[in-house]
Order: structure tokens, then C-alpha cells, then sequence
């Protein structure tokens, strides 16, 4: 699920976009109903503030991805910290039965200042993602008394994960400092020329951030972008002498087929590595490329994690134990920030030494299988 919100007439809407990410799954067609709930907690448990359902079909908008768009209104009062936002979308399984997926939001009070939305100038509906490509058009509707957008550029210099047994800290987000700005009117094309971080803010104090990308992100398709990912597998002495290269390509290729020992399994393995690096790009690119995050490091290395739990502003990532490898668990914590909702810290244990050189090991000795 991804969404976006924005706030009008003291009222929160919220639109939410469901896609089966493998692209297998057409959502469209087989979602049936959509439940959501406001609760005075977190939990089961806790009060009812508000109920309501959609019925999905009508609310169907054709879409290339097979994904589902919906809207959604909470009144203001009810957005605050301590109030949760469920939500259940129903889904036909079979010649009459039914599944269900359920999701969780914190509301934020926060969340009622941005009374913009941003969209995507050549499709006309809202990005639901956090990055664009260098020139690419986008417009703003705005909800707000105001009409004008403030763009403002930040020197950020992507710093990839640090390992899961780490002691040391990333440096934080607010230390990043902005160079130039740029005021657009409400009839503007916006286009980002240069590729960096942006945060758009409106005079409401509502804002989000863009990171702006060159080539053909999420995608991997140059050599240069092969390269960064490959900090999680390879010592320093390696990085250097790619890095050094003439020919990054052949350099690269080089590695992973004295990895895998024959070409098949280089193949596989290049196929494997770098099929997670973009899916990393597309779910976790905040101020930063996905690949360079937390999350995004566990996922490249670790793969899809066989159970995701959340609550409040917490996620665990659970890997069950295999006759290859034992069980692991994950916990992100949410850092709240000027830039992203998006943005998870892994909390950093030692005992996770033994495992991460273990899985780590498996790839450099070209084991593709379970991975």
C-alpha cells in the first residue's frame, strides 16, 4: 500500500494505492470491498471514533499496473497522536469466497498541514512515490488558502547502510544543508533539471520531499549504478580496484563471475542482487535511494521477509528459520522528519554479527538457492 494525503475544509483525505508489487496480481479486478476504522489506540481493544466502508466497484480508475486507488475522509478532530487509522481491503478468492489484507496508520497531526498535492503532469494523478527523473513534469493542486509552492534544494551525500551489528551512527537527516530555492505558482510545470533532494513546502507548513534521480531509477541500467549496491558484499580493497576500473562493465561482471565460478550462476546471481536493489529503490527511497537505506540493505541481502509486523511507528522484519538458515528478526523504528515519512532506522544489535557474515558469505560463495 502507498498513500498520500492531503487536507481541505477541516478534513483529512486520504488516498490510498494497493498493488501487488510482483505485478502479478490485477487489484482492480479482484478487490470487492474497502473497511476502515479509527480506533483511540492501536489495538482491537480500543474505542471506535469513526467506521465506514467503500464499495469498491465504481471507485475502479483503469490503470496500466492493475493498482487500486481509493479515497478516504477522516474529520480533523479525530487526527491526533494517539489515533490509529485501520484499514481492511476485501479481495475475491476463488468462485465465491473472499481474503482480506490489513493495514494499520498512525494519524499525525502533522499530516494536517499539507494541503497540496503533487501529480504526475503525463498520467494526471498523484505520484504515490517519492522520487522523479531529472526533467520530469509534475503539477500541484492545491486545497489550501495559498497558491504557491517554495522548492527548496539539499546537498545530501548518499551514505549507504551501515552493517546490522554497527555501533556506529548514520549522521541525521536535519544535518543536511540547503543551497538554493524556487517559488512556483499554482498553473507552474515543475521540473527539476538537476538531480538532488527538493523539499516542497506550501506557506501552510505542509511538505514533502522528491528525491530527483538521473537515467532510469528505480531501474538499474548503468554500470556506474551497479557499483554502490555492491558495498554490502565486497571489502574495501575490492571497492577500490572496481571503482579503479577502465571498463566498470567487464570489471563488474569479473567479480560476480569469480563469485559464482561459470556464467550461469553469475547470471543468477546478477539477476538476484539487482532484481532486490530496484525493488529496494521503489519501497524505501526516502531522502535517500532505497538501496542505500536500512530497510533496503536487509532486503537486498536477506530477501522478502517471510512476516511483517506493525505498530505505531515500529516495523519487524521476521525470517524463519530454514535448513539453510536460522530465524532472524529486524526491528525498524520510524524517524519522523521535515523530508519523508518513509524513513526507518534499524535498531543495531551485535548479536547479529554471526548472521549477517553468514548470509553474507553464501553470496560470495555463489549459493543462490533460499536466498
Amino acid at each position: 500500500m502507498h498513500y498520500d494525503h492531503y487536507t481541505a475544509q477541516d478534513t483529512l483525505y486520504l488516498l490510498v494505492k494497493f498493488n501487488d508489487e510482483n505485478q502479478v496480481l490485477n487489484v482492480q479486478r479482484v478487490a470487492s470491498r474497502f473497511e476502515y476504522a479509527v480506533r483511540s489506540g492501536a489495538t482491537d481493544r480500543d474505542a471506535v471514533l469513526l467506521r465506514d466502508s467503500l464499495q469498491v466497484a465504481g471507485q475502479r480508475q483503469a490503470s496500466a499496473d492493475g493498482s487500486l486507488v481509493l479515497r478516504l475522509k477522516v474529520p480533523r478532530q479525530l487526527v491526533t497522536s494517539t489515533n490509529v487509522l485501520q484499514m481492511r481491503l476485501w479481495q475475491k478468492s476463488g468462485a465465491q469466497g473472499a481474503t482480506s489484507s490489513f493495514y494499520t496508520m498512525p494519524l499525525q497531526p502533522d499530516m494536517l498541514r499539507k494541503d497540496f498535492l503533487l501529480l504526475d503532469e503525463s498520467a494526471g494523478s498523484p505520484l504515490f512515490r517519492s522520487y522523479i527523473k531529472t526533467g520530469e513534469a509534475i503539477v500541484a493542486t492545491y486545497y489550501g488558502p495559498d497558491s504557491a509552492l517554495q522548492v527548496q534544494a539539499y546537498n545530501n551525500t548518499v551514505m549507504p547502510a551501515l552493517p546490522p551489528m554497527s555501533t556506529r551512527q548514520a549522521p541525521p537527516v536535519s544535518s543536511l544543508q540547503s543551497s538554493d530555492a524556487t517559488a512556483f505558482a499554482v498553473s507552474d510545470t515543475i521540473r527539476m533539471e538537476q538531480p538532488g533532494l527538493y523539499l516542497v513546502s506550501s506557506s501552510g507548513g505542509g511538505s514533502m520531499s522528491l528525491l530527483v534521480q538521473q537515467g532510469a531509477f528505480p531501474q538499474i541500467t548503468m554500470a556506474k549504478e551497479m557499483l554502490p549496491p555492491l558495498i554490502y558484499l565486497t571489502t574495501s580493497e575490492e571497492r577500490e580496484v572496481l571503482m579503479k576500473a577502465k571498463d566498470p562493465k567487464a570489471a563488474i561482471d569479473d567479480f560476480w563471475l569469480k563469485v559464482a565460478r561459470d556464467k550461469e550462476n553469475a547470471r543468477q546471481l546478477i539477476r538476484t542482487f539487482y532484481t532486490r536493489v530496484e525493488e529496494a529503490n521503489r519501497q524505501f527511497t526516502c531522502h535517500k535511494e532505497g538501496w542505500a537505506t536500512d530497510r533496503g540493505m536487509v532486503y537486498i541481502i536477506y530477501g522478502r521477509p517471510n512476516n511483517v509486523s506493525r505498530a505505531g511507528n515500529t516495523e519487524a522484519w521476521i525470517y524463519r528459520e530454514s535448513a539453510s538458515t536460522p530465524y532472524i528478526k529486524f526491528v525498524f523504528n520510524k524517524k519522523e522528519n521535515n523530508f519523508t515519512n518513509n524513513h526507518y532506522e534499524l535498531i543495531r544489535r551485535r548479536e547479529y554479527e554471526e548472521n549477517w557474515y553468514s548470509t553474507v558469505s553464501k553470496w560470495r560463495a555463489g549459493i543462490t538457492e533460499n536466498m
